[in-house]
């Protein structure tokens, strides 16, 4: 009883093969599916060439729109002559969103002749190109020129071209938003400039090359490089950047923070598997606008200076520091994840300690330790210097190891409060923990954290089910330990 117009709405939204299940229910459905404006074909032999061909066609013939097609060919002699045919129905079509993709086998890429063509479309406004050869392009044909004003994201994978190529097709394409560009081949230098519109790049290098981006609109990129080669990276004219990605690089003393003061309006900073070059730590230095902030296995210690901060995931082998001119306020979201490889001690806990009070609560700690250890309380006055005990919400521990240690939960409780408490360890040292928490808060005996444990309840969670059970520490289980504080 739907309107056919309805119906072709629906099938806007979900893909070609979901939508040809769809063609059961009515004739009305059938009709509207054989008019889906979405086309995605996946090419692999002469059955299913065949059968595209015969819906191209009938495209072509019946003028039916099409806003998205997406075509990927996997290695056949059969299908080389009709690719181009394809294509030129979909511009002819009034394609709105291009993908094109070839797989050989033999590792050869497709020469794709017509990509200036592609360009000049005035309806395409999306095009990603993957496993492409341009090279073979002529660039001195006088067809080369500003065909491209309507396109607003290009992005090529594993497309083979060389320095002079990547200019022309930003000169080609001036009022382009989004830029991707991975894994290419041919390229000695990535150059971006004079691009009148653009706001997001991202860039995934596969050997060292120069990278010079002068684009004043830019507001989001992400870099991925090799972590074994130093970053050549220049965004100076990138004044408006507000997020920025830096994936598997080495950089050199002093350039990240370099490139934070000079972005005045950096607001999210992610830094994933960043090697330090030189022996300085790694700084975020002094950003006023920076709100989420993101650290993930970088070399060295990281200072952190921005007050402003909304947002911090850390993951790491070491302790950050935390440079502020005041403590956090409640952070929106929280988290720190440690793998600690050094011997734990009570020196490490006072560094977790003053870590977190930084903030006034923390959503989620993650700790992992090798093993679980004594650690030397006779000379220790825990309450010295900071009074205050740090609050998370949900405190993850992962312990290799079954040693009876009651100053190690002593020392990991004084450390910060936890409302919950997941401990992933052997069966005896589950068992061990629960008994030394029920102990200690029983006991008036005075300790660095009991005085403040108000309750104490133990659930076990089976991980396929996620059942409260009783607790019966026959294997290795994941417990949560609900704590209440004064």
């Amino acid at each position: 009883m739907l309107p056919d117009c309805l119906i072709h709405t629906i099938l806007s939204h979900i893909g070609y093969k979901e939508a040809a299940r769809l063609t059961i229910l009515s004739k009305s459905w059938l009709q509207a599916w054989l008019t889906h404006p979405n086309l995605e074909f996946r090419v692999y032999d002469f059955k299913y060439i065949k059968k595209v061909d015969e819906i191209m066609e009938r495209y072509r013939d019946q003028k039916i729109p099409i806003e998205k097609f997406n075509l990927s060919i996997f290695s056949s002699g059969e299908v080389l002559s009709l690719i181009d045919k394809w294509l030129k129905i979909a511009l002819q079509n009034g394609v709105n969103h291009l993908e094109f993709g070839y797989v050989d086998f033999g590792r050869t890429l497709y020469p794709l002749p017509h990509v200036f063509t592609i360009l000049a479309a005035k309806s395409l406004r999306k095009l990603v190109l993957k496993d492409c050869d341009l090279m073979q392009l002529s660039l001195s044909s006088g067809h080369v020129a500003k065909y491209g004003d309507s396109l607003r994201e290009l992005c090529l994978l594993g497309v083979r071209l060389d320095d002079n190529m990547l200019q022309t097709l930003v000169t080609t394409c001036p009022m382009i938003v989004s830029f991707s560009i991975k894994h290419c081949i041919g390229l000695k230098k990535i150059e971006l400039q004079n691009l009148q519109k653009i706001k997001m790049v991202s860039i995934h290098i596969d050997k060292k090359q120069p990278v010079e981006i002068q684009a004043p609109t830019l507001e989001h990129l992400v870099f991925c490089g090799l972590a074994e080669k130093s970053l050549m990276l220049d965004i100076g004219a990138c004044q408006n950047l507000k997020s920025l990605k830096l994936s598997s690089v080495r950089i050199s003393d002093g350039l990240l923070a370099h490139l934070t003061s000079r972005c005045q309006f950096l607001e999210s900073l992610m830094l994933d598997n960043i090697v330090s070059k030189g022996l300085e730590k790694s700084k975020v230095c002094e950003s006023q606008s920076l709100k989420n902030l993101e650290i993930r296995c970088c070399s060295g210690t990281t200072v952190i200076d921005a007050p402003n901060l909304e947002s911090l995931d850390y993951v790491g082998n070491e302790i950050p520091v935390l440079k502020t001119t005041k403590t956090f306020g409640p952070l929106k979201h929280s988290r720190l994840e440690l793998y600690s490889r050094e011997n734990i001690s009570d020196l490490w806990f006072r560094k977790l300690r003053k870590y977190l009070f930084n903030s006034n609560s923390w959503s989620h700690v993650t700790l992992h330790f090798p093993s679980c250890i004594k650690i030397d309380l006779e000379n220790w006055d825990p309450c010295r210097g900071i009074f205050a005990i740090p609050q998370v919400d949900v405190l993850n521990v992962h312990l290799i190891g079954s040693l009876k240690c009651p100053s190690f939960a002593d020392a990991l409780l004084w450390s910060c409060h936890p409302r919950k408490l997941n401990l992933f360890s052997t069966k005896q040292m589950i068992t061990y923990f629960n008994n030394h928490l029920m102990y200690m808060k029983n006991s008036s005996r005075s300790n660095p954290w009991q005085y403040q444990l108000k309750d104490l309840r133990v659930h076990k969670f089976d991980l396929e089910d996620l059942r409260k059970q009783p607790v019966e520490h026959n294997e290795r289980r994941r417990i949560r330990f609900s704590l209440y504080w004064r």
